[in-house]
């Protein structure tokens, strides 16, 4: 019995954990532009710089700070961009700051909790666009495609005015009287449940083709709107795999006017707690360790 047990509960741990890397495994995209300004006017230097950010662990009950994401790259010229769909996006919800190392013209600076409170200071909006069709471009709704809409929505649902609400016209051809006896069996799963029947009073029902004829006419009309839509592909910024970034962002750091030289690097205000000496482990790499740890004691072992 207490095997049993002890299988259950390490299912249970496989399941749990599963669920948590397929969260882990897909944020959102997101691109981010990076201004750097010094003394109120654009830097056009490249900078050097690298992102260091801290949270607490849902696996950490004592709330912890621990550095959970961190990015290092150089910006070429004002407003650069960087895919940071790892650093930001993920651990919103667990992010408490975020400090910035940098280094310009040979000087280091440090802006620690660049992004304000809240990472208030990341700016971000959706990709602007509305529709992706099959023909793997991406479109933006225009007035007009949305009038054209409206109309066809008019003819289809009388009592809608322009949107999808009332009586649809189409019903007219599947009410009781228009269904048609069939013989096929209801179980469930069963024939009955193909395309074009219903289930009704535990008897199974064909649709009749006037019904089919009659969607499949309004679907005809919509399409034909689609040559109203805005074809905004080639504006949009896209991932490595050409997909377009879901969120974009943007974040201004002033670069402080009085700034070290290399040789006499300004400490941040805080320090990482990661003990010196071991190497980060990310919030992925601790919940690993956490489930490791939890199978070896179900099977009386220590970690």
């Amino acid at each position: 019995m207490r095997i049993i047990l002890k299988i259950f509960i390490t299912m249970i741990l496989v399941f749990s954990f599963i669920g948590v890397a397929k969260a882990d495994a897909g944020p959102s995209s997101e691109l981010t532009t990076f201004y750097f300004n010094k003394n109120g006017q654009p830097f056009t230097q490249p900078v050097k710089f690298t992102i260091k950010c801290y949270g607490t662990s849902v696996m950490d009950s004592t709330n912890k700070l621990l550095k959970i994401s961190e990015i290092a790259e150089t910006c070429q010229a004002y407003g650069c961009q960087f895919d940071t769909t790892n650093i930001f996006e993920p651990y919103k919800q667990n992010i408490k700051y975020c400090d910035l190392e940098g280094e310009a013209s040979g000087n280091k600076f440090v802006v620690n909790d660049f992004l304000a409170p809240s990472m208030s200071g990341l700016n971000c909006h959706s990709a602007d666009y509305t529709i992706a069709l099959p023909d793997s471009k991406y479109y933006k709704e225009t007035q007009k495609y949305k009038d054209c809409q409206s109309n066809v929505y008019r003819e289809y649902y009388p009592s809608g005015g322009g949107d999808v609400k009332g009586d649809f016209l189409c019903a007219q051809y599947e009410t009781d009287d228009k269904l048609i006896p069939t013989t096929i069996s209801t179980e469930p799963n069963g024939p009955c449940y193909r395309y074009g029947y219903t289930i009704e009073n535990n008897k199974c029902y064909q649709i009749p083709d006037e019904f089919f004829a009659c969607t499949g006419a309004e679907q005809q009309k919509l399409n034909l709107c689609n040559q109203y839509l805005e074809d905004v592909t080639s504006k949009l910024a896209k991932d490595t795999n050409g997909y377009p970034y879901e969120s974009i962002c943007e974040a201004k750091i002033n670069i402080p006017a009085s700034i070290s030289n290399s040789n006499n690097q300004q400490t941040p205000n805080t320090q990482p707690t990661t003990p010196a000496g071991q190497p980060h482990k990310s919030i992925f790499s601790r919940v690993i360790d956490f489930f490791r740890c939890s199978f070896l004691k179900i099977f009386g072992k220590s970690c």
